[in-house]
């Protein structure tokens, strides 16, 4: 079982490798001086308990993480559909492709990255070279 990583020093990124906007988000995640955790949901199956600390971290339930409106859940399962956190899990666990933005945790605080300059608010700003007057 993954369980996700709480440490300061660690971001934890949950993403789809298939998908070209995730593969950015994880080469600007790599490129932090923290540690990362990579979690691939086309290579690591996650629980249902996983989504739900996922979805606690983020304040929102776990039928929140499946945009229902985007395209791409639109094309496989149609306009207006209602989800259940259940159904979301199942979702979520058996069609990768509808995690359809990674999501990053460092410490206890977690986002939505829909944008590969998302995940900068969690590096660590260097000031040590700036000298204030």
């Amino acid at each position: 079982m993954v369980s996700i990583a709480t440490d300061e020093h660690e971001i934890t990124l949950i993403y789809n490798s298939d998908i070209k906007n995730h593969k950015e988000i994880f080469a600007y995640a790599k490129s932090a001086d923290d540690n990362l955790n990579a979690i691939d949901v086309t290579k690591q199956k996650l629980t249902g308990t996983f989504f739900t600390e996922l979805a606690d971290l983020l304040g929102i339930q776990v039928k929140d993480l499946i945009p229902t409106d985007h395209s791409a859940f639109v094309q496989k399962h149609g306009e207006h559909v209602k989800l259940d956190n259940d159904g979301a899990i199942k979702i979520l666990q058996h069609e990768p492709d509808m995690l359809i933005y990674p999501i990053a945790v460092k410490g206890k605080k977690a986002i939505v990255a829909k944008l590969y300059g998302d995940i900068t608010q969690f590096f660590d700003t260097d000031t040590a070279a700036v000298n204030i007057p």
